[in-house]
């Protein structure tokens, strides 16, 4: 099918750290995504993550502003997200990123910081701080969910204990299928499932496969794993677009090519219904529920 056939619901991409690194515009770049190629599909919904890099954990407050500021400035249109919680460091910077437009936060990248332990935390006793616990409760308040994309396990578990709302992994894809630690294992997933949350597919090869070789048939792996486990509404794309390094698998430059999955998904006799789901309305549902109700 073509392009245009879809709409598409894209949970996450560093592509607002790159274009403020390189000066590029969003109309027409040589990023992953921009303005000219999501405009090849029917609808294209895209959440941008103020990424906050190791090198600017000491100045994360003022990176993520100058990338609210990049995206409101340029007139870009999507859902604001933070990927690394260092510059929450009380309840009303939280209130106030909240009020400029921020609607998920993943509070750590992969290190560990004073909100929860990181995915490459090598003491899996350790998960979210004292400050981390009271921290959860309050976004369930204001409406900003948090993303265990980037949580160590035991991070992950205590968030689904405290949390009272549906648990949303942005950029994660299975471990069952790719033992990689950044990797969802099952029972994680059947938690998110019974949240009524949602898990994006992370296009990184090293995510895919151990070999760190992907293909388009690698992302449908995970994708039917997490079908197996009954994640038909919970399951979305969380491409990592402008953050893998400039690895993709083959086949996918960029989001020109996500029609590719959907295709694939429908020789493979999966419904146009089911693919609705997984291209975006799953997500949809969470952060766009006017239009799942008025589809």
């Amino acid at each position: 099918m073509q392009s245009k056939s879809y709409s598409i619901f894209d949970a996450h991409c560093d592509t607002l750290s790159v274009m403020l690194d390189t000066a590029q515009e969003f109309s027409h770049n040589s990023c992953n995504i921009d303005l000219e190629r999501q405009n090849r599909y029917n609808h294209y919904t895209q959440i941008f993550a103020c990424f906050i890099a190791p090198e600017y954990r000491g100045c994360a407050l003022e990176r993520c502003i100058n990338m609210i500021d990049l995206f409101r400035s340029r007139g870009i249109h999507g859902i604001l997200s933070i990927e690394g919680g260092d510059m929450i460091t009380s309840l009303p910077v939280l209130k106030t990123l909240y009020r400029l437009g921020i609607r998920i936060a993943a509070l750590t990248w992969n290190y560990s910081n004073h909100i929860a332990s990181g995915a490459d935390e090598p003491d899996c006793s350790r998960g979210l701080t004292d400050f981390g616990k009271k921290l959860i409760p309050e976004m369930n308040r204001i409406g900003m969910y948090a993303d265990v994309s980037h949580l160590n396990d035991k991070s992950f578990y205590d968030i689904a204990e405290i949390s009272s709302a549906p648990i949303i992994a942005t950029h994660s894809n299975s471990r069952a299928v790719c033992g990689h630690r950044r990797c969802l294992t099952d029972d994680m997933f059947r938690i998110i499932v019974k949240s009524g949350g949602c898990t994006g597919i992370n296009l990184y090869p090293p995510f895919l496969e151990i070999s760190g070789n992907a293909c388009i048939d690698s992302v449908i792996r995970h994708i039917e794993h997490f079908m197996a486990l009954g994640g038909e509404n919970n399951i979305g794309i969380g491409a990592d677009f402008d953050g893998t390094d400039g690895l993709l698998p083959d086949g996918i430059g960029g989001c020109e090519d996500l029609y590719k999955i959907f295709d694939r998904l429908l020789q493979l006799n999966y419904t146009y219904e089911q693919v609705e789901k997984i291209s975006h309305k799953n997500f949809e549902r969470l952060f766009m529920p006017e239009r799942t109700t008025n589809a």
